[in-house]
C-alpha cells in the first residue's frame, strides 16, 4: 500500500516543496446570511456539526453552496456514529451470541463501522484534512506561473 501524500505545509518545512507543481485552489467564501441549509433533517447535534463544518470551510475559503448535500450527509453520519458509539461499552455490545452458539457482529457495531467509513469518505471529498485538500486541487484555476522556467531547469541540472 502506498504511503499517504505529504501536505504542502510539511513539504515546505522539509524543504521539498516544488513551486513548479504548486496549484492554487479556487478561493470561495460565502456570506453568513447565504450559508447553505441542510438538505436533510438533522438533530440539534447534527445541525451543530453541520454549522461548525460550514464555518471551518468558509474560514478556509473553500466553501461552496453546492457542498450542502455532502455536508448534510456527513452531519447525519456523525450523529449516527455518536449514538452508536454511546451504546458500545464492551465486547458484549460488539458481538452477539445466538442460542445455537453462533456469533455475529451486533447491528449497533455495524452502524458504527458504516458511519465511520462514510465520515472518512465524505471528509476526504470535502478536503477536511491537509492531504485531502491537496487532492482537491484539481478544481484549481491553474498552476502558479510566477516561477521562472529557466531557473527551474538550471536548478534541476545542477542538482
Amino acid at each position: 500500500m502506498a504511503r499517504p501524500p505529504k501536505s504542502k505545509s510539511l513539504k515546505a518545512i522539509q524543504g521539498t516543496i516544488r513551486s513548479d507543481r504548486d496549484i492554487q485552489p479556487v478561493v470561495s467564501t460565502v456570506d453568513r446570511d447565504q450559508f447553505p441549509e441542510p438538505v436533510i433533517e438533522l438533530t440539534a447535534r447534527g445541525r451543530l456539526f453541520f454549522d461548525l463544518t460550514i464555518d471551518h470551510l468558509n474560514e478556509a475559503k473553500v466553501l461552496h453552496n453546492v457542498d450542502a448535500m455532502l455536508l448534510s450527509i456527513l452531519a447525519k453520519n456523525v450523529d449516527i456514529l455518536i449514538d452508536a458509539a454511546n451504546q458500545i461499552n464492551d465486547l458484549d455490545d460488539v458481538v452477539q451470541t445466538f442460542e445455537s452458539g453462533a456469533t455475529n457482529v451486533t447491528g449497533v457495531f455495524t452502524a458504527f463501522e458504516r458511519a465511520t467509513k462514510s465520515i472518512l469518505t465524505l471528509s476526504a471529498k470535502l478536503g477536511l484534512s491537509p492531504s485531502d485538500r491537496e487532492k482537491l486541487m484539481a478544481f484549481a484555476q491553474g498552476r502558479v506561473d510566477d516561477v521562472d522556467p529557466y531557473d527551474t531547469l538550471k536548478r534541476s541540472a545542477m542538482g
